[in-house]
């Protein structure tokens, strides 16, 4: 090295080799590396310590995963059980006429305009029109869904038959 050292790493440096330079051999060490070669362990050794580990984490899993497949197999007979019972002990209480899927729905006629924002929004029916009017025909179904049915023009609305319309018509379909 032809460049000068800082003073603090000159000062470091001397202190190590002056450690250095006082280490003798330990009689006790090298009589432990002795020990430790005539034992003849080699790297084989810690072969069946490794498989060993894999072997318990692998057997591990399987059983975790038995564990979980037994808990859905039980869950699937209970619940097959289960159900088949509740809709026993349910029939007597349930009406006759008692359906999952809507049967009563009730169509209302809404008059709308288009806004300034370009939504179609609803207007009250004896106002003036400030421009092109139209009906919604939405339904409301007894399992309490909503749904636009169609939307038309006021002039082509089979309304002009009844008269002026005054808002919201109900039908019952």
């Amino acid at each position: 090295m032809t460049e000068t050292l800082h003073p603090q790493v000159e000062a470091l440096l001397e202190r190590f080799r002056r450690e250095l330079r006082d280490t003798e051999p330990s009689d006790a060490l090298d009589a432990r590396i002795g020990q430790l070669v005539a034992r003849g362990h080699t790297v084989s050794s810690r072969r069946p310590r490794r498989s060993r580990r894999l072997l318990a984490w692998a057997a591990a899993a399987g059983l975790a995963v038995l564990a979980v497949a037994a808990g859905i197999l039980i869950g699937m007979r209970l619940e097959r059980g289960a159900t088949g019972a509740r809709v026993a002990q349910q029939a007597p209480a349930l009406p006759a006429d008692f359906s999952l899927w809507p049967a009563d729905s009730v169509a209302l006629q809404i008059p709308a305009e288009y806004s300034a924002q370009g939504k179609l929004v609803a207007v009250d029916p004896n106002a003036q029109s400030t421009g092109k009017r139209y009906w919604i025909d939405v339904v409301v179904s007894n399992d309490g869904t909503v749904r636009i049915d169609r939307i038309v023009p006021a002039e082509t609305s089979h309304n002009h038959d009844k008269g002026k319309p005054d808002g919201v018509t109900l039908q019952v379909q």
